[in-house]
């Protein structure tokens, strides 16, 4: 893995872990609202609940105190009563109970609910802003309201459900036109969004503190990999350079008589599979001896990476092969015909005359020359890819014997 890979996967991976980050957290938040308004609702089922159970009673007669007055605003014959023994009692309807827990729970848990209406009879039970809001839309229809609101300045998740009359409630309720199932009002129940977000803070950090572990691990994860990839790259290229110097010649870098034979021994399969032909070009650089006498073999081996150089600017394509065959001598193999080889062949011949590299001992020219002897075959099964190379030895031989410098095809 090199490094440019490493540090996209890294900053992919710190990618993947801010988006699962950044969706668990708004998760979270839904869910916490979800808690929240649950839990406003319950609350509300609970005090209608309460407050079923007092109308199906009649009401409840408590003894009068301070806290518990006679309620003005219900009108009925014996809201008050007088025991045997003279101890004053009044009645307690399910509005006056409800509005007695609300002053009772206000101060507790920080969750309050408050009894309303649009046309109260008690000023109290005056409807705020977003309960008007609440009522008129029960009034439309709609049979729950909730909204995260401030209530003096504070966040809190509120939540309303309308108050229905019910049988019991039309003994106190019992003006014309009411009748069982109308909207008498409302009770809001308002949770603080301090208490829903102590809990979200705790999940957070849990969130914050698991995913940097993740995102820990993976980098680690990725380090590791990257590691062990360098490791074993510079191992394989460690290998790739032994291999390399084994197929090749150290004096001119061309492929050597290693590489030569397993590359004609594939080439020759494969041109066996698909019938096409297969050409060789075998190199001798004229007089190379008389070269070496006369200047050393320090000058010798320069002739021979010249010469090397210039032969193997002609060879691009995978398929065709320029190797140093021992020697003076070099070898070209190439799949073409007969004509394109002659070619190759004679354009070799002329680019190693161009380079005017001075020859004092030649016979033919004062420069370096080369002899080329060519030979082309379609292999088959009954024919053995040595013949290919005998054949362009011997053509090279005659190339030598009519002058040298020259290109001499094999004839058969």
């Amino acid at each position: 893995m090199k490094a440019t890979s490493f540090l996209i996967f890294a900053f992919v991976w710190l990618m993947l872990i801010g988006l699962s980050f950044y969706y668990q957290v708004e998760d979270d938040k839904k869910y916490a609202n979800k808690i929240a308004y649950r839990q406003a609702e319950m609350f509300f089922e609970h005090i209608v609940l309460i407050r079923q159970w007092n109308a199906l009673h009649g009401g409840v007669y408590v003894p009068v105190t301070e806290k518990s007055p006679p309620n003005p605003y219900l009108k009925m014959p014996e809201r008050d009563l007088v025991t045997t023994e003279g101890k004053q009692l009044t009645m307690i309807n399910p509005a006056y109970m409800t509005r007695q827990l609300a002053e009772m729970q206000e101060g507790r848990s920080g969750i309050q609910f408050h009894i309303t209406s649009l046309n109260p009879l008690r000023a109290e039970n005056k409807a705020d802003e977003w309960e008007t809001k609440a009522l008129q839309a029960f009034n439309e229809g709609q049979t729950s309201y909730k909204e995260l609101a401030n209530i003096d300045e504070q966040p809190y998740f509120r939540y309303m459900a309308p108050l229905l009359l019910e049988p019991a409630c039309l003994k106190c309720h019992n003006e014309p036109g009411q009748k069982a199932g109308d909207i008498r009002g409302g009770i809001s129940v308002s949770i603080p969004s301090s208490s829903i977000d102590d809990l979200a803070a705790e999940r957070l950090a849990w969130l914050k503190n698991s995913h940097l572990l993740v995102l820990a691990i993976g980098l680690m994860a990725l380090l590791v990999a990257h590691w062990a990839q360098a490791k074993l790259s510079r191992r394989l290229s460690k290998a790739q350079s032994h291999l390399q110097l084994a197929y090749l010649d150290s004096l001119t870098l061309l492929p050597n008589r290693r590489y030569y034979d397993a590359f004609v021994r594939r080439e020759w399969k494969r041109a066996t599979r698909h019938h096409y032909p297969l050409s060789m070009i075998m190199i001798d650089i004229d007089f190379f001896k008389a070269y070496n006498d006369n200047l050393g073999h320090v000058e010798g081996d320069q002739c021979l990476r010249q010469v090397a150089r210039t032969l193997r600017r002609y060879f691009r394509r995978s398929g065709d092969l320029i190797a140093r065959y021992g020697g003076e001598e070099f070898c070209v193999v190439a799949a073409c015909d007969s004509l394109q080889i002659i070619q190759l062949a004679d354009i070799l011949r002329m680019a190693v005359e161009s380079m005017k590299l001075p020859h004092p001992d030649s016979k033919i020219s004062p420069y370096v020359t080369i002899s080329l002897g060519v030979a082309t075959l379609i292999p088959r099964e009954s024919v053995e890819f040595g013949d290919l190379l005998l054949h362009a030895d011997r053509a090279l031989y005659e190339a030598k014997n009519s002058g040298r410098n020259r290109v001499a095809k094999y004839t058969g």
